[in-house]
């Protein structure tokens, strides 16, 4: 095994709620082969470790290499979790409960397996590898289906007392606001996330709102794809320009907040929506965070976008992999 950087290669694996990703990473961080899979998210845990088993075989195919040749593997996993024993307590998005994805999945490698919140490995990639390279004190929110976030800093993960902190999605940033899928009402996941998003539009089409995006709302069931969201956008539909600008408003104050209490030297915001929105989309978030923030008046801190895009979170997985159990 030549040209791969220093040290073996890792696997590194991005479990979500729609899809499987995985990736065999040289000790440069280059990707040598990758995979992708359709998760069988209402199938259980076997099911889904049966699918993540294949793509990591597809991945060392397309890396030329074989099980053996890896020396460890990471996942990022939607949580709660309990890291140490590698076990997915419970998802909304996976039907699994006390699953332990961790141990199953390093029986069938025969290698050290790391379990860590997707959200978070995606994080620290963005921290070592993407836009956050060079800082030490980040937060990284990442704006899709639903809100999640990492929180570093000097140069380390916070994950507190419990080993689960850094939810920044579930933040209160309306009380008695809309009810969130964790159960609580006001949560930034349940007015900026693109599922927020989704429902407002469907809201407004039922009043009979003229949108572009009525006829997709109404065949996808209330969903909608972050691309169809920055078509809209891009078309000046009313209905859609709104909904865009209150979801970067709800977000812009919860991280207005965060920037108060943990002072970073960056904000980054990745994910699906603020990819296919851009540049328009994050300084509308700029401009209601900085509303909030009194702790930063020359404006020194950061609002950025993200830069590895799917990739951080097969990366973040793998880097992490590394660290623990590759000696270097």
């Amino acid at each position: 095994m030549t040209g791969q950087g220093d040290g073996p290669p890792v696997v590194g694996i991005d479990l979500g709620g729609t899809k499987i990703l995985s990736a065999v990473v040289a000790g440069d961080q280059r990707i040598l082969g990758r995979a992708k899979r359709t998760t069988p998210a209402k199938e259980g845990g076997p099911a889904i470790l049966q699918a993540m088993i294949a793509c990591i075989d597809e991945a060392l195919e397309q890396a030329g290499l074989t099980r053996p040749d890896v020396a460890a593997a990471g996942i990022g996993s939607p949580g709660p979790l309990d890291v140490q024993a590698g076990v997915i307590l419970f998802s909304a998005n996976l039907n699994v409960k006390d699953f332990p994805i961790g141990p199953e999945l390093a029986a069938v490698l025969n290698r050290p397996v790391l379990v860590q919140n997707d959200v978070r490995v995606g994080g620290y990639a963005e921290f070592r590898l993407g836009a956050g390279r060079g800082y030490r004190d980040l937060i990284a929110a990442f704006v899709g289906t639903g809100i999640g976030g990492c929180v570093i800093q000097g140069g380390q993960i916070v994950t507190g007392s419990t080993g689960n902190a850094g939810e920044l999605g579930h933040i209160i940033v309306k009380a008695g606001g809309p009810r969130c899928g964790c159960g609580a009402r006001g949560c930034m996941e349940a007015l900026a996330s693109k599922t927020a998003i989704a429902r407002r539009i469907t809201k407004a089409v039922r009043k009979g709102l003229p949108t572009v995006l009525g006829e997709k709302i109404a065949r996808k069931g209330g969903r909608l794809k972050s691309g169809d969201l920055a078509e809209a956008v891009a078309a000046k539909d009313l209905v859609a320009l709104k909904e865009v600008q209150r979801s970067a408003h709800f977000l812009g104050l919860g991280l207005g907040g965060l920037i108060n209490v943990l002072g970073p030297e960056i904000v980054l915001i990745g994910g699906g929506v603020a990819g296919a929105l851009g540049d328009a989309y994050l300084d509308l978030v700029r401009t209601a965070a900085r509303s909030q923030t009194l702790t930063d008046p020359d404006g020194r801190i950061r609002i950025d976008r993200a830069a590895l895009g799917d990739d951080a979170g097969i990366l973040g997985a793998a880097l992490l992999a590394r660290e623990k159990f590759v000696p270097s």
